[in-house]
């Protein structure tokens, strides 16, 4: 997958608004229905997104389900500082 200033800014907005949507703990499960609709991404620029973030170990898979594959997302403590969200 090449990776672009664009896909690094989607990734990115992606993890702020995951680290804004769990108030910043990394043990709090946020739905991916949340995000899509918060973010208005499709099926595949998510897909490729979660992908890539998960890769890099700033997000956890919590749960697999739902009508975007994946149910429930994590951030980890490495995503809240990429985010700038770090308390």
């Amino acid at each position: 997958m090449l990776i672009g200033e664009e896909f690094n800014n989607r990734a990115k907005q992606l993890l702020i608004k995951l680290a804004d949507l769990s108030d910043h703990d990394p043990k709090k499960k946020i739905a991916v229905e949340d995000l899509v609709k918060e973010l208005g991404l499709d099926r595949t620029e998510l897909k490729n997104l979660l992908g890539y973030l998960e890769e890099k170990d700033l997000i956890r898979i919590a749960t697999i389900g739902g009508p975007f594959l994946y149910g429930h997302l994590d951030i980890t403590e490495k995503g809240l500082y990429k985010a700038g969200r770090l308390k």
